[in-house]
C-alpha cells in the first residue's frame, strides 16, 4: 500500500475528469471552481482512514472486521479502498455533460461527449453510483476472478453511497446503454481509477482475501453508511476547497485532510471503562443524589444483570410507575457501553414532550460521565427546545470562534456539546447521544433513503426504549424488526415498561435472538427446528412475576430475574360512577370537602372540554380548574406541563401545592410526567393504561401515612366512568370505542368487575396478563358480545400488521446477499417528518398548523396571550426575521382527526395553502416558514375553516364545532 498522492500515475486524459463544480452565484452559468475526480477520491479515502482511526466506535469495527478474522488492519484498508472508488462512475457521459465547460475540456482530451443528454430524464436516471457499481463488479469479476455474487456484495457498497436502493431496472437502464455508460476511453479511465485505488490502498493478498470472503449483508450496510459519511465530509467545499477553473489543486491530500479535520473538530466515540466505584457511590455521583442514598432493588438488579453480561444482550425491565427505571437504565447502559465498547447511547421516548423532558435529565447524567459527548435531540421540533437550541448556538459560535468558546479549545472529558455537523434528520443520529421519539429508532426498520446511516448510527450505541407497552400492534411490527436487526448487530438494548403484556415480551425477546442467530450463522435451515425454537420462548408470555427483569443469553433461552419488592406498594379503592359531567362533579364535591388535588382523565379532548366547563360552573371561583390535552399550541403545552409539575410534582419541585384544585386532562398526563394527585376520576381504558393512570395517584409519600394529604384522601381513590354500568355487559361509551379496541375494553371490564381495590404493584402482572392472555373471560351472558368484539379486534390487528409490513425492512438474510437485494420498497426520503411518522405509527391522520392572530385593527401579530413575545407585529412586505420565525414555529397546533379523515385532509390542506398564500405571501421568502401552513384567528381568537368553527383559549385549548 502506498501512502502518498499518485496524480502522476494517471493519464492526462484521466486528470481532466471532474467530480465537483460550483458556479458564481451572481453570474449563473459561469464556473467558479471545480474539483478533479482523482482529488475527490483521494480526499474521500483520507477521510475514511481518519474516521476509522478516530471516530468509528470499537464495537462497529469489531463487527466489520469479523469476516476477516478480526483484523482491523485489513478492514481499514477495505474501507479506505472502497471510499477511494465510490465515485468512479462520474467518469461517464451521463455525468460529465452536466457542466459544459468541464465536459468540453474532457472532450478535447479524447472522450466522446453527447451534449444532447443534458437536462434529460434519461440522463438523470443514469445515476453515477450505478456506473460505479457496474464498473467495480465488472473489474472484480474479469480482472480478479471474483465469483459474481461475491463481487456484487463489494460493488453494491459503492452503488448505494447516495442512499438509494439498487434496483435491477436502474442497473439495466445504465449498463445496457453505452450512450449513458460510456465505452472505449470511458472504460479505460475507469479502470485507471480502480487500478490506482488498489495500488494506493491495498496490500498484496488483500484482493485474494476479499475474493474468498463473502461479506454479510450487515457488514455491507455498515460499510455503505461509512462511505456516505466519508463522502459527505470530503464533498464539503469549506473543508476541501475546489480549484479555480483551469487550475489544479496545489496542496497534497495530507495537507487538505489536516486542514479539514481541524475545521471539523469531529469528536470521537465514547471510550468508557466499567465504573470502579461501589453502586451506592456510583448512583450518588451519576445522579446527584444525597450521599449514602441506597439504590432501589430494581436498580441494583438491572445493574448487576448488565455487569454480569459478557456481551450485548436485550434486557426488559418491568417495574411500577415512578420506581426509578430511568436511572436504572442509564446506569446499566454505562456498564454495557464499557463491556461492548459501544460509542454512545440512544434513548427513545413515546412523544416529543417526553423526549424534551428526558433531554434535561440525560444532559445532567452525561456531565457526570468520564467521557465527552455530542448530543442530538431527535424529533421534528427540536429547534424549539431551549436547552438544545442553546447547545446548538454554542456549537456555531465555537466553530466561528465567537465569544468565550474559541475554536482552538478542544472538547474535554466532561463536555456535553451539540456539534454543528451532527445535526439534522440524516446526520444527527450519528452523534454519541441521541434523545428522541421512538420513531427515530423505528425508522431503522422502514425502507427509505439513507437507511444505512440509521443502521450505522444505532449499531454503535446502547439503545434504551421507554414505555414499550404503549405502542400499538402496527408499531410493534416495526419495533420487533428494529430489535431483530439490533440483535444482528450485537447492540445492547434496554426496554422499560410498567405494564407489559406477556405476548409482547415474548415477541421482543424472540425477535432480538432471531436476528442474532441469523447473523451468527446458527439459524436453522429446517422448519421443524425453527418452530421448536420459537415454541421454546412461550414461557415468556406467562405471568413471570413482578417487578422482573428478563434478558437474552447468547446461545441460550432468555433468563428471568425476579426483583425484591422495595415496600412502596399502594392500595387504591376502586369505585364506579355514571358517565356524565354531573356525576363527576358530585363525586369530586364529596371527595374534596376538606380540599385536595384531583385529576379527571378522559379519553377524548371534546369530553375534557365538556367536563372542564361543567366543573367550572359547578365549583365556581374557589376551586382552580386546569385543563391539559393535545390541542394546545406547542408553547402553551410546554407551559402547561411546567405548571402541572410546579403544582402537583414531587416535594422538591412543587413547593406550593394547591389547597383545592382539579386537573381535567386527556391521555397527556398518562406517562412521563412526575405528578401526584389525591383522587382520580378516569374513563375506562385498557387495563395497562388504567395502571399507568393510577401511577399518578399517591405517587409520592406526603408525610408518614400520607398525613399531609386531606384526611378523607389519605387512602387513594380511583373512580371509573365512561361506561353504562346498567347494561347486561357493561358497555363502554361509543365515542371511546373509536379510541381503544372494544375487545380489550370488554376484557378490562371483566377483570375489574368484582374488584373493589387495586393493589400496586402486585395486581399489575396478573390483571394485564388476564386481559391480554388467551383464556376466555366473562359470564356466559357476555360471550356473544365479547366474541364479536374479539373477531373484529383480530381482523383489524391482522390488517394493521399486514399494512405495516409493506414498507418494513426484511429479515437479516441467512446467506450472504448484496445491497442490490435490500431496501427495495423504499418510500423515499424522510425529510417530511410527519409523513415518516405516519408510516411507522397507525394513529389517526392529523395536520399541524401555525397559529397567528389579528389585533383589533386587523394587524397580524403573534398570539397575545403568550408569556413571552406576545402580540409582536409581523413585518409587512418581507419575511419574518429568523428570531421571529422561531417564535411563530413554537405556536404550532395539531388539528384533530375529525377534520382530517379520508378526503377531508386533502380539502383541508388545499384550503390552508390558499389562505396561507393570501394572508402570508411573505413566507415564501422565508427558509423557516415557506412550507408551513397557518391559520389566523380574529381578535376574538376564532376562525372558520371549511365546515368548522374553531376557537382557541389559552386556558381550554382549541375548540372545534361544525357550522351546521
Amino acid at each position: 500500500m502506498v501512502e502518498e498522492d499518485h496524480h502522476s500515475a494517471l493519464s492526462p486524459r484521466a486528470l481532466t475528469v471532474w467530480a465537483k463544480s460550483v458556479v458564481d452565484p451572481e453570474q449563473p452559468g459561469v464556473l467558479r471552481g471545480w474539483l478533479p475526480l482523482h482529488q475527490h477520491l483521494d480526499d474521500s479515502a483520507a477521510v475514511a482512514n481518519k474516521l476509522w482511526k478516530e471516530w468509528l466506535p470499537e464495537n462497529v469495527k469489531k463487527l466489520i472486521a469479523a469476516p476477516f478474522g478480526g483484523s482491523y488492519e485489513v478492514t481499514q484498508r477495505l474501507y479506505t479502498w472502497i471510499a477511494s472508488t465510490h465515485d468512479v462512475g462520474k467518469a461517464s457521459p451521463a455525468f460529465a455533460v452536466q457542466v459544459p465547460d468541464l465536459a468540453e475540456t474532457m472532450q478535447r482530451s479524447g472522450f466522446t461527449m453527447d451534449f444532447s443528454l443534458r437536462g434529460t430524464d434519461e440522463r438523470r436516471q443514469a445515476r453515477h453510483e450505478l456506473v460505479s457499481y457496474l464498473a467495480m463488479s465488472e473489474r472484480l469479476c474479469t480482472t480478479h476472478n471474483f465469483e459474481k455474487n461475491t463481487a456484487k456484495g463489494y460493488a453494491s457498497i459503492i452503488g448505494t453511497h447516495h442512499g438509494n436502493p439498487l434496483t435491477r431496472q436502474g442497473i439495466d437502464h445504465v449498463g445496457l446503454n453505452a450512450r449513458l455508460f460510456g465505452r472505449g476511453a470511458w472504460d479505460e479511465v475507469r479502470q485507471e481509477f480502480l487500478r490506482r485505488a488498489e495500488q494506493l490502498h491495498l496490500e498484496e493478498g488483500d484482493l485474494a482475501l476479499f475474493r474468498e470472503t463473502k461479506l454479510p449483508q450487515t457488514v455491507q450496510v455498515l460499510l455503505s453508511g461509512m462511505v456516505i459519511v466519508a463522502d459527505w465530509i470530503a464533498s464539503n467545499e469549506e473543508l476541501f476547497p475546489y480549484a479555480r477553473p483551469g487550475e489544479s489543486i496545489e496542496e497534497t491530500t495530507a495537507e487538505r485532510l489536516e486542514h479539514a479535520w481541524q475545521q471539523l473538530e469531529l469528536p470521537g466515540p465514547w471510550r468508557l471503562s466499567k465504573p470502579p466505584m461501589e453502586l451506592t457511590e456510583h448512583f450518588s455521583q451519576r445522579f446527584s443524589l444525597p450521599p449514602q442514598t441506597t439504590p432501589r432493588p430494581l436498580q441494583t438488579a438491572l445493574y448487576d444483570a448488565a455487569n454480569s453480561a459478557p456481551c450485548a444482550e436485550l434486557f426488559i425491565l418491568e417495574a411500577p410507575m415512578g420506581s426509578g427505571k430511568t436511572e436504572a437504565a442509564l446506569a446499566a447502559a454505562e456498564v454495557l457501553a464499557a463491556t461492548t465498547q459501544a460509542g454512545g447511547i440512544f434513548i427513545a421516548l413515546p412523544t416529543q414532550a417526553t423526549s424534551d423532558a428526558m433531554l434535561a435529565r440525560t444532559y445532567e447524567w452525561l456531565k457526570a460521565l468520564p467521557t465527552s459527548s455530542t448530543l442530538f435531540l431527535g424529533h421534528g421540533k427540536s429547534q424549539l427546545n431551549a436547552q438544545y437550541s442553546g447547545l446548538l448556538r454554542d456549537a456555531y459560535q465555537r466553530a466561528a470562534g465567537i465569544g468565550s468558546e474559541p475554536r482552538s479549545r478542544k472538547v474535554t472529558d466532561d463536555d456535553v456539546v451539540a456539534h454543528q455537523w451532527l445535526t439534522g434528520s440524516k446526520r444527527g443520529s450519528l452523534a454519541n447521544v441521541m434523545v428522541g421519539t421512538v420513531d427515530q429508532g423505528l425508522f431503522l426498520a422502514l425502507c427509505s433513503k439513507h437507511l444505512m446511516l440509521r443502521h450505522l448510527a444505532l449499531a454503535g450505541k446502547v439503545v434504551i426504549i421507554d414505555e414499550v407497552h404503549s405502542y400499538s400492534a402496527y408499531m410493534n411490527v416495526y419495533l420487533n424488526q428494529l430489535l431483530h436487526w439490533l440483535g444482528a448487530y450485537g447492540v445492547p438494548v434496554i426496554l422499560l415498561s410498567a405494564t407489559l403484556p406477556g405476548a409482547q415480551r415474548e415477541a421482543m425477546l424472540r425477535a432480538y435472538d432471531d436476528g442474532r442467530r441469523r447473523s451468527q450463522g446458527s439459524y436453522s435451515a429446517r422448519r421443524a427446528e425453527r418452530d421448536a425454537i420459537r415454541q421454546s420462548y412461550n414461557f415468556l408470555a406467562e405471568d413471570i412475576g413482578y417487578p422482573v427483569i428478563t434478558h437474552t443469553r447468547n446461545g441460550e433461552l432468555p433468563a428471568i430475574r425476579k426483583i425484591d419488592s422495595d415496600g412502596r406498594g399502594i392500595n387504591i379503592d376502586l369505585e364506579r360512577i355514571a358517565d356524565s359531567s354531573q356525576a363527576v362533579a358530585e363525586t369530586l364535591q364529596e371527595a374534596l370537602v376538606e380540599g385536595g388535588c384531583a385529576v379527571v382523565i378522559h379519553n377524548t379532548v371534546a369530553r375534557v372540554q365538556e367536563t372542564a366547563n361543567y366543573l367550572q360552573q359547578h365549583f365556581g371561583e374557589d376551586t382552580e380548574i386546569i385543563v391539559a390535552h393535545s390541542r394546545f399550541l406547542s408553547i402553551d403545552r410546554s407551559a402547561k406541563d411546567a405548571l402541572l409539575l410546579d403544582k402537583f410534582g414531587s416535594q422538591s419541585r412543587a413547593k406550593q401545592r394547591p389547597h383545592k384544585a382539579i386537573v381535567v386532562a386527556s391521555q397527556v398526563v398518562e406517562q412521563s410526567l412526575d405528578i401526584d394527585f389525591d383522587v382520580m376520576v378516569s374513563d375506562l381504558a385498557p387495563i395497562d393504561l388504567i395502571f399507568q393512570r393510577a401511577g399518578r395517584l399517591h405517587r409520592h409519600q406526603r408525610g408518614l401515612n400520607q398525613v399531609e394529604r386531606p384526611q378523607p384522601l389519605r387512602k387513594a381513590r380511583l373512580i371509573l366512568t365512561g361506561v353504562d354500568w346498567a347494561a347486561t355487559l357493561p358497555e363502554p361509551a361509543k365515542k371511546y370505542q373509536k379510541v381503544y379496541y372494544l375487545h380489550i375494553l370488554y376484557r378490562t371490564l371483566v377483570v375489574l368487575d368484582s374488584l373493589k381495590t387495586l393493589t400496586i404493584p402486585e395486581d399489575i402482572p396478573r390483571l394485564v396478563q388476564e386481559v391480554y392472555g388467551p383464556d376466555q373471560l366473562g359470564a356466559p351472558a357476555w360471550q356473544e358480545s365479547m366474541l364479536e368484539a374479539e373477531r373484529d379486534y383480530l381482523r383489524e390487528v391482522k390488517s394493521k400488521q399486514e399494512e405495516a409490513r409493506v414498507f418494513r425492512l426484511g429479515d437479516v438474510p441467512t446467506e450472504p446477499a448484496s445491497l442490490a437485494d435490500w431496501n427495495q420498497r423504499s418510500i423515499g426520503d424522510l425529510k417530511d417528518t410527519v409523513k415518516a411518522q405516519a408510516t411507522v405509527r397507525d394513529s389517526s391522520p392529523t395536520l399541524e398548523v401555525l397559529v397567528l392572530c389579528r389585533d383589533d385593527v386587523g394587524n397580524l401579530i403573534t398570539p397575545p396571550w403568550l408569556a413571552k413575545h406576545a402580540a409582536i407585529p409581523l413585518p409587512l412586505n418581507q419575511a419574518p426575521p429568523p428570531w421571529l420565525s422561531k417564535i411563530i414555529l413554537s405556536c404550532s397546533l395539531t388539528l384533530p382527526a375529525t377534520m382530517c379523515f379520508g378526503n377531508k385532509i386533502d380539502q383541508l390542506i388545499d384550503e390552508l395553502e390558499k389562505q396561507t398564500r393570501i394572508q402570508l405571501p411573505e413566507w415564501q421568502a422565508s427558509r423557516e416558514l415557506r412550507d408551513e401552513l397557518a391559520i389566523v384567528l380574529d381578535s376574538e381568537h376564532k376562525v372558520e375553516l371549511l365546515e368548522y368553527s374553531l376557537s382557541y383559549s389559552p386556558d381550554r385549548g382549541l375548540d372545534v364545532n361544525n357550522l351546521d
